[in-house]
């Protein structure tokens, strides 16, 4: 998702509004000296009546921080015709001596940034894509489940002296080798917790299979997303799975402004301090999705074996660095330079054709 743009001279009344489960508190404030803190319950349409019997007259701008409750007040509001605004989190200032929170507190601090315009929105997605983020999100949480239970699996192995067993484990999880597992010889409770860890496995398993499915489901009933995965499938190093996730975490490729845009939800821009006619740039920010990073880095590594010059540039970065940090650095910068790749046949809806 990227970010939204408004003017603060645009509007009248600016409320600020932390939301949670039960509640909903908000300060409204204006460019005079109004300031007014109330609380509701968590209703969109108590939060409406109320901007209706107050301020009907006037230009009216929302804003609340996204967070477990989803996007439910923005769609109400945005129904009726009420500009709301979703903030990230990471994007509303704090002072690093605050001790006290509040969600009163939270809800002023929104608005007084929103009244000053030193807030950037977060571009809310369309429903397919807020479908596909979710379906995406499962399945990363299966595969994190799957690693666990593996890495349990070969703790068990090791703690009870089968170490033979262990070396199995750095090939892939074949049933064969899990039939292996089912068959070793041992006690009684050292059986049920092995039989119960394979079982864990063998549902992570089950329940990916079945996201995928849901994933090609989607895939059919939206064209446009099929499509834009098509594109990127195009570019070597990036099968469905990544495309998918692509595509789930930057929403609409529409809605993307610069290839900067893709940096930023992967983290991996450079940090940056420049004065004058200095340039200083550091190491990446990180300030992206981790598991999205990770996948971007992988598929940077398989990139490298069939992209010719996605290869030399992968070795001339190489031998600019010191042979300890050296592949980390070049495997950073080829994903940089695939984020670029990423933009282009999204922003231009054509596939990638290798040179």
């Amino acid at each position: 998702m990227g970010t939204v743009s408004y003017l603060p001279r645009d509007y009248d009344v600016f409320i600020g509004i932390d939301v949670d489960k039960n509640s909903f508190s908000f300060t409204v404030q204006d460019h005079n000296m109004m300031n007014r803190s109330k609380k509701i319950p968590s209703s969109p349409e108590q939060l409406y009546n109320y901007i209706g019997n107050n301020f009907s007259n006037q230009r009216v701008l929302c804003a609340y921080e996204a967070g477990p409750t989803g996007y439910n007040l923005h769609d109400y509001l945005s129904q009726k015709d009420q500009l709301c605004l979703v903030l990230s989190p990471f994007s509303i200032p704090k002072a690093s001596n605050e001790r006290v929170k509040t969600n009163r507190l939270d809800s002023e601090r929104i608005v007084r940034y929103l009244k000053s315009g030193e807030l950037r929105p977060i571009r809310v997605p369309s429903e397919p894509y807020r479908q596909l983020r979710q379906l995406i999100g499962m399945r990363e949480n299966y595969s994190c489940q799957s690693t666990t239970a593996k890495q349990r699996i070969k703790s068990l192995l090791l703690f009870e002296h089968l170490n033979e067993h262990i070396d199995d484990t750095r090939q892939n999880w074949s049933g064969m080798y899990i039939d292996r597992l089912k068959q070793i010889p041992c006690s009684g409770t050292i059986r049920c917790k092995l039989d119960l860890l394979l079982a864990d496995l063998a549902y992570c398993h089950t329940q990916q299979l079945r996201v995928l499915k849901e994933l090609k489901a989607l895939c059919d009933k939206h064209p446009d997303i099929d499509r834009y995965r098509g594109y990127l499938q195009s570019i070597p190093g990036i099968g469905s799975v990544i495309a998918l996730t692509i595509l789930a975490r930057i929403g609409d490729p529409e809605h993307l402004a610069n290839v900067r845009e893709i940096g930023a939800f992967i983290g991996v821009v450079p940090k940056e301090r420049s004065t004058g006619d200095t340039i200083q740039r550091g190491s990446v920010t990180r300030l992206g999705n981790n598991t999205f990073r990770r996948l971007i880095i992988e598929a940077s590594w398989i990139a490298i074996k069939y992209d010719t010059e996605l290869a030399q540039f992968y070795h001339r970065i190489k031998a600019r660095h010191h042979p300890r940090i050296a592949s980390r650095k070049a495997i950073v910068a080829v994903a940089r330079k695939l984020t670029q790749r990423i933009y282009k046949v999204l922003k231009e809806q054509r596939t990638y054709e290798i040179r």
